[in-house]
């Protein structure tokens, strides 16, 4: 007999296809990723109120590839736009030669800016080759090493009602919509009268623990007073070194930075729109934790 191929189909998900998916989100192997960890990063995320999560492929009925959409709305440039950020692109291997199929509904959002963060080396390549612009290609990994005049005379905190009081309303809805995500840390930096908001997540270089930053509100503030950061995220978060996207030095000279590849690319809705105006806000970043 004859066999049949498999009836090849996709479809989008929502936070009810979470159990159907997982098994499939197991075959990254990262074990530093729970359950709860993957459901949350990509199915039951609080800021999007949308029925879709993402898109899956089915072989006669049985999920056989998944990609996570994860969408926001964002004010960019004084416009306010829907963010798609992909991930967790997968698929079966008996099943890899229709893995673009995945991508054709993520292509056709037209309305929406979409930023893949993670890309693997084979995806960065698709990717590219259907129109998507390099957003970043490396990331600094900075030691503290301001003079002591740019760390003394500055404060900060990390407490939430002074956030909710003190942050202007743009960054207040960011914090309180960021708030269930524990990997999340909030801390608003103050010097002379100015504030700095930063939202960073913990990563691990070498075994150290860094702050990745996600968001820099001010980022002349920042650079002005790196010192007062590295010690803000030191006593926050433990961190002893600060991992900030190569686009957010706005053309300064880092000295004694680390510098690491972080390829990564995004499809504007607006052609004007920026690599250092895309954050790591609302995405991946916000639950991710790094393969061990």
């Amino acid at each position: 007999m004859v066999s049949m191929a498999p009836k090849l189909e996709v479809r989008p998900v929502g936070p009810e296809s979470f159990d159907d998916v997982y098994p499939l989100l197991l075959l990254f192997g990262n074990s530093n990723m729970s359950r709860d960890d993957w459901r949350q990063m990509l199915f039951t995320y609080t800021w999007w109120d949308g029925p879709v999560r993402g898109y899956a492929m089915y072989a006669d009925g049985v999920p056989v590839g998944f990609m996570g959409t994860i969408f926001s709305n964002r004010r960019i440039m004084g416009r306010d736009e829907v963010f798609c950020n992909t991930s967790s692109w997968i698929v079966r291997e008996e099943h890899r030669n229709a893995s673009i199929m995945l991508l054709k509904p993520v292509l056709a959002l037209h309305e929406c800016t979409i930023v893949n963060l993670t890309p693997s080396e084979r995806g960065y390549a698709i990717f590219k080759k259907f129109g998507f612009k390099p957003l970043e290609s490396e990331q600094l990994m900075m030691f503290p090493l301001a003079s002591p005049s740019r760390i003394f005379g500055g404060s900060f905190t990390s407490d939430s009602n002074e956030l909710l009081r003190d942050l202007p309303n743009e960054e207040r809805t960011i914090f309180q919509e960021l708030s269930t995500s524990p990997r999340v840390r909030h801390v608003l930096l103050r010097r002379r009268g100015r504030n700095c908001y930063l939202v960073a997540t913990p990563v691990r270089v070498k075994r150290l623990p860094f702050a990745e930053l996600q968001y820099i509100g001010d980022p002349k503030f920042f650079w002005e007073n790196r010192g007062l950061a590295h010690i803000a995220l030191l006593r926050t978060m433990g961190a002893v070194g600060v991992a900030v996207d190569g686009r957010f030095t706005t053309g300064r000279t880092v000295r004694w930075a680390l510098r690491y590849s972080a390829k990564r690319l995004y499809r504007p809705a607006h052609p004007d729109t920026p690599p250092d105006a895309i954050d790591g806000l609302f995405s991946e970043f916000m639950t991710l934790k790094a393969a061990g």
